[in-house]
């Protein structure tokens, strides 16, 4: 005869990971494990045995549970290969990146983010590779796949992580013979690489993820139309923008041609009515404020107009200066 009661619960099962950081003061810390997550470690978490850790050793642990959640337990420092060690191997093929320096970031990278992570971010990477890929910050040549997959990885990373990760790119130079002291007239830290008009599709597909929301959005447009199309309740009209860009900001990425880009503008019968007549002097130019919305259908931006007005009629309205004394 069976015994009908359940089986006792199983053990944990000890799993290998990566520690991603750890507070030898506090002896805390976290443990990246193989599928991309991470677990705490809490004081009581190390092993007897083990005195400390260093971000970057693989160390075997149990996972354990208290009111407060998840922790990892038992943790020790250990020589067994973790199962993101395969991953790191079939990423490094498929990116065509075979030398020490590169297998060795991208090993530190699948630790960091887990496979399934890593993975995803290849394959980005090899999308806007097709897509037209992505040019060097100085733009003399296209970065190569393994390229724009570090510079995905690298812009999503904290600064502490990327010298973890690319310590190559956070090691300071060494000083001269005769320089200052530290805190005595320091030289400035480098400055970070400009970003170039290809890497802003890495950063808005990061930002994508998680938008925040518009609740106000206005344009205001001022050229001059060739053609009108005057309906019963409204006017249409088109405007081509292709430059040249304005002075802008230092650091800004700008594209080396701006591309052309036609707004479909919608004016109201009585505002249309109050601009007309002025257009007729070639000398002035319609200006026109409204809510920008993009038009697929029509391969243009449609404003819908809420204030319509000219150069000239904006000079006559403003009042006149007072005489000098």
């Amino acid at each position: 005869m069976t015994d009908p009661s359940p089986p006792p619960d199983q053990p944990p099962v000890a799993e290998i990971g990566t520690v991603r950081w750890f507070d030898a003061t506090k002896r805390i810390g976290v443990i990246a494990r193989a599928d991309g997550t991470t677990i705490f470690i809490p004081p009581k978490g190390l092993d007897a045995a083990q005195a400390a850790l260093t971000p970057g050793q693989f160390v075997s642990f149990v996972p354990g549970s208290d009111k407060r959640g998840v922790y990892a337990s038992a943790v020790r420092v250990t020589d067994a290969i973790p199962p993101d060690e395969d991953a790191s191997i079939e990423l490094s093929k498929l990116l065509n990146e075979h030398t020490p320096h590169a297998t060795g970031q991208i090993r530190r990278i699948v630790r960091h983010l887990g496979p399934a992570a890593a993975q995803a971010t290849a394959t980005e990477a090899i999308q806007l590779e097709a897509a037209g890929g992505m040019l060097l910050p100085d733009g003399s040549r296209r970065r190569t796949l393994g390229g724009v997959f570090f510079a995905i990885v690298r812009a999503r990373l904290s600064p502490e992580e990327q010298a973890l990760i690319f310590p190559l790119f956070s090691t300071r130079k060494p000083k001269a013979p005769g320089a200052a002291p530290a805190g005595q007239d320091a030289a400035p830290a480098p400055a970070l690489p400009a970003v170039t008009w290809a890497d802003r599709l890495i950063l808005i597909a990061d930002l994508k993820a998680a938008s925040g929301k518009a609740t106000t959005v206005k344009m205001t447009l001022i050229g001059r139309p060739a053609r009108v199309s005057e309906q019963a309740q409204f006017t249409l009209l088109t405007l081509v923008y292709a430059g040249p860009l304005p002075a802008l900001p230092k650091g800004i990425p700008v594209p080396t041609t701006v591309p052309s880009t036609t707004y479909s503008v919608y004016i109201g019968k009585k505002q249309w009515k109050q601009v007309a007549e002025a257009l007729t002097n070639p000398e002035d130019v319609l200006i026109v404020e409204g809510i920008p919305v993009a038009d697929a259908a029509s391969a243009t931006i449609s404003i819908f107009a809420t204030k319509t007005t000219t150069k000239l009629l904006q000079q006559a309205s403003r009042p006149p200066k007072p005489p000098e004394a």
